[in-house]
């Protein structure tokens, strides 16, 4: 490659420049070694050179993949056709609806990413295709995080309610939180608002501060999330929190409508008339609810299945490199003439901060895999049991993935390791905290990612402090800015007070946007819109049933059924109204204190007494 000597002047002068005291720019004379991201290939109106396309293209796809590895952990769990059919249904759905939400509304409208060459918004048409595929796929991500939540939880997401869920999240809220952190915009928490290239060249929408400037707090202040730790993996979580919380309503109000619950098997007996009847049985005492140790590390080694969530988190793994290593967005090659470059500088080309990420990512596995292993050695030991959890070692190894995400490029490898065995403790303490609410999370959605997304966002702001670590950052940024970043120095103090900031406004708008959506569809009702439905669409046809659904738009209900020849079909009374039931065929027939009752359609949920048999009868009962 030829350099000019236009470009080599700039290269010096970026080395050389902001030595003043009074200067509040990062000064380059920290650092043991100078990186080359700016060179004379890069123009302000291109975003990529074909080595940094290819690149991102290619991250983009592995990152795509990462469905597979959440589906074979969740299928890990699934213990019935029902749960698996559902895990696989719900995968599908929300690449369909996050694709929808963020190509109509996330990534033009909400989110703020720029387009170097400055194309107008307009309906059908990206403003940058390449950037727009990596960015769905984090997107994507984000809306795919909560399926681990309800794998066999009786109550599953409807399938309307996943594609809005899927469509919001990757059109509206990770746009929201997106546009906070990773947009140029001046009135931003991003770094890249402070992105200028090496002729001076300011981004449309960036501040235009000079480094002699006297600057506030909050003028100086910016939230670092390199990879999504906060903007991805949070934002699952938090929606995973909210939509777990309201199962456990749902089955809260569930069991405060059966006055006596059944807690042994119904005894079944022959009747006079030959029909088979069920009579309920004596309550069984309570079962001591189990400890924290033995519930979270049974004596069984749990009941998932190892091969699936095994290579589920392999195949995670292996994504994971691309999804941080990827966000570098360029792996821009390094100037091969350096003898014109100052002599007391150590030259390190670009394109090894990948290869840096891709050091602290194994390092904190690692770490956090040790600390996993350790545990669950001493639960084995102290429990007696035959084998190791194997599912709480593979949820150590993902809790330390996420807690490297966010600050992956920014720190030492040393505090890497500190990270990831923290992010284990942390999600132990999530586990905690669910057992104490009785949370049922199947897959541990919510400690592994909204406990360790914090973390991860958090983490940054105790280790990223030395030299070493901000020659980092900002090498990282001035690749992803071409060329040239004029970040504010900060204190460490200010840097954590930044990252709790912005940890805080993404939990704000994560939980706040959540509880709205999920609200509504946990409280609008179904039936009324299945009834428009049939008569509109004709789904009932001549001498069929009706459907019948309960409850709103978010959760199946094990009531939700097609109903029967004989009339409408609900889980039996679970009360002491009834003194016997008779099934014949398809024909209901009770038989109780009040009388009997009988019409085309008959509730058993509504009657206290009297007859339904074959949609005929007559009586006084109530409905």
């Amino acid at each position: 490659m030829v350099i000019s000597h236009t470009t080599m002047e700039t290269l010096t002068g970026l080395f050389q420049e902001d030595d003043g005291g009074d200067s509040w720019c990062f000064n380059y004379s920290t650092c043991t070694f100078k990186y080359a991201a700016c060179q004379e290939s890069v123009r302000p109106y291109l975003r990529y050179t074909s080595a940094s396309a290819a690149w991102v293209l290619l991250c983009s796809i592995i990152v795509f993949f990462m469905k597979a590895g959440f589906m074979l952990v969740e299928l890990a769990f699934a213990s019935s056709v029902r749960d698996r059919r559902h895990v696989v249904i719900l995968k599908h759905q929300d690449t369909f609806a996050s694709a929808f939400g963020f190509f109509f509304i996330g990534f033009d409208f909400i989110s703020g990413y720029s387009s170097p060459q400055n194309i107008p918004r307009s309906f059908f048409r990206l403003t940058d295709p390449m950037l727009w595929f990596f960015k769905f796929t984090f997107a994507s991500n984000a809306a795919t995080v909560l399926g681990g939540v309800l794998v066999t939880n009786k109550y599953k997401l409807r399938l309307p309610a996943a594609f809005l869920s899927a469509f919001f999240i990757s059109g509206v809220i990770h746009p929201l939180i997106a546009r906070l952190i990773w947009s140029d915009k001046c009135t931003s928490l991003s770094p890249y608002r402070f992105c200028t290239n090496f002729n001076n060249f300011t981004a449309p929408y960036a501040c235009n501060y000079g480094c002699s400037e006297t600057l506030s707090l909050h003028q100086r202040m910016y939230v670092l999330d390199f990879a999504g730790g906060g903007a991805v993996h949070m934002l699952g979580g938090i929606a995973g929190l909210v939509i777990s919380l309201l199962a456990k309503l749902q089955e809260y109000r569930d069991s405060g409508r059966e006055r006596k619950p059944i807690t042994k098997p119904l005894q079944q007996r022959a009747g006079s008339s030959g029909a088979v009847a069920l009579e309920e049985a004596e309550d069984e005492e309570e079962v001591p609810r189990r400890s924290f140790l033995e519930w979270m590390y049974p004596v069984s080694g749990g009941e998932e299945s190892v091969s699936d969530a095994a290579l589920g988190v392999v195949i995670l793994w292996f994504c994971w490199f691309a999804f941080n290593c990827g966000s570098t967005e360029s792996v821009q090659v390094g100037v091969e003439e350096t003898s014109m470059l100052p002599r007391d500088s150590t030259y390190y080309p670009y394109y090894g901060i990948p290869s840096t990420i891709a050091v602290n990512m194994i390092m904190a596995a690692a770490s956090g895999g040790i600390v996993a292993v350790a545990i669950a050695v001493w639960a084995q030991t102290r429990s007696r049991s035959d084998s190791v959890n194997a599912n709480e070692i593979a949820n150590g190894v993902l809790s330390a993935l996420v807690g490297i995400t966010a600050g992956c490029a920014f720190v030492d490898y040393w505090a890497a390791c500190i990270i990831g065995a923290m992010s284990v403790v942390l999600y132990h303490l999530g586990c905690f905290a669910e057992y104490k609410l009785k949370l049922k999370d199947t897959a541990r959605v919510v400690p592994v990612h909204a406990v360790c997304g914090l973390w991860s966002l958090l983490a940054i702001g105790v280790f990223q402090a030395g030299d070493p670590a901000r020659c980092n950052l900002h090498a990282a940024f001035e690749g992803l800015c071409y060329c040239h970043l004029r970040l504010p120095q900060l204190s460490q103090g200010e840097i954590f007070l930044s990252q709790l900031c912005g940890a805080l406004i993404m939990i704000g708008i994560s939980l706040v946007s959540c509880s709205i959506l999920y609200g509504l569809l946990y409280i609008i009702p179904m039936q009324p819109f299945v009834w428009l439905a049939e008569k509109v669409f004709f789904l009932t046809p001549k001498n069929t049933p009706p459907l019948w659904y309960r409850g709103g738009w978010l959760f199946t209900s094990p009531e939700d059924r097609c109903v029967p020849k004989g009339g409408r079909m609900f889980i039996l009374p679970d009360t002491d109204s009834t003194d016997g039931v008779s099934i014949q065929g398809s024909h209901w027939e009770v038989r109780g204190r009040g009388g009997s009752s009988g019409g085309q359609y008959g509730s058993l949920e509504a009657v206290r007494g009297g007859v339904v048999n074959g949609g005929s009868g007559s009586g006084s009962g109530w409905w």
